[in-house]
């Protein structure tokens, strides 16, 4: 079947309103807009970021919008899921015209929408006509620190993301920047509080924890599965990496995860996440390594693990009591009993 067509036309690079966090763009003639605020960061570590790094910023934040605001015909799929694929032709101005419209980066960015969403998302890139805002306009910056990470991890707060902070810093000794994504407040605290566990025990040198908003103001999601949500993620964490001119970005996911394998029979395709699958990773490696020209590797460390040996892994490093407050196990109905387990799987009393 033939999916329907959404217009989407992203050409205004002056802020609306007077609000230099938010995109604007139009979708199927109405006028819609996006928020993009990224915390913490050294002012001076943005004078190396390129103008089509901020391309690629914008590119996510638009389409994760447009994502949230088409519906895929809501839980039920009626008429064999007649609506779950989608057509987003999307026109858009940029700041180096140059490199988007080569057409093996171009072919890049949609060969990986197509795969995380089932979408097609098709793209014109024209020269924009005006001055673009400028770099900072997305950013609020931190105090100045001479504070560098040895690694860059994407840092959901569920288990898996959890234990791999936790591996980079004991077991391989590493500095690391968590990048976290939310677009509404419940999951912030959760990511928070774990980030302020590991640098109560750790020591306030051992990671910095960047909080990284993205949201649609004043206007009702529609369409709750968000399957672009991991490309907007990992060119976040893409972002940060390059501004600390590292070449590596991790996802940490168990492997029965990220196989996406179907827990029932009509969950195929990206009706599953595909965030951490490894043609997923592939095609993110492809796309970054072509934007940011040093390079950029994307994968998945716990790739080989399962969620038991995740579980494990958070115990050997006397952070068990943190696992009630990942959003797996954040029904607190039963906190002392989850915990009383824990500990005695763990020998810990």
């Amino acid at each position: 079947m033939q999916p329907p067509d959404h217009i989407v036309e992203c050409l205004d690079p002056h802020p609306v309103g007077g609000k230099d966090t938010e995109l604007a763009f139009t979708l199927d003639g109405k006028p819609r807009r996006v928020s993009v605020q990224i915390g913490k960061l050294n002012k001076q570590l943005l004078t190396g970021l390129s103008d089509h790094a901020i391309d690629l910023l914008e590119i996510a934040s638009l389409v994760y919008a447009v994502d949230a605001l088409v519906s895929r015909g809501g839980p039920v799929l009626r008429q064999m899921g007649k609506q779950w694929h989608r057509r987003f032709i999307i026109t858009m101005s940029v700041r180096d015209v140059e490199i988007w419209q080569q057409p093996d980066v171009r072919q890049a960015l949609e060969d990986l929408l197509f795969f995380l969403s089932d979408d097609r998302f098709e793209f014109e890139f024209v020269e924009r006509d005006n001055e673009p805002g400028p770099k900072e306009r997305f950013f609020k910056f931190d105090a100045d620190s001479a504070w560098r990470p040895d690694r860059v991890l994407m840092f959901s707060g569920g288990l898996d993301s959890f234990a791999g902070a936790l591996e980079e810093i004991f077991d391989h000794g590493h500095k690391v920047a968590l990048v976290s994504h939310f677009s509404a407040t419940k999951i912030a605290p959760v990511q928070r509080d774990l980030a302020t566990a590991i640098r109560g025990k750790l020591g306030p040198e051992a990671c910095t924890h960047y909080t990284i908003k993205v949201h649609i103001p004043g206007k009702k999601v529609v369409e709750g599965t968000h399957r672009t949500r991991s490309f907007l993620f990992a060119v976040l964490g893409a972002i940060v990496a390059n501004l600390f001119e590292l070449k590596r970005v991790s996802f940490h996911e168990n492997g029965v995860v990220s196989l996406n394998l179907p827990p029932v029979a009509n969950v195929v395709g990206a009706r599953a996440t595909r965030t951490t699958h490894p043609k997923s990773l592939a095609l993110f490696t492809k796309l970054t390594g072509s934007v940011f020209r040093q390079g950029m590797r994307v994968d998945n460390p716990l790739f080989w693990k399962t969620k038991t040996e995740v579980v494990e892994t958070i115990g050997r490093l006397r952070f068990e009591e943190q696992i009630r407050d990942t959003p797996q196990l954040c029904r607190r109905s039963q906190p002392d009993q989850t915990i009383y387990s824990l500990r005695k799987m763990f020998a810990v009393y």
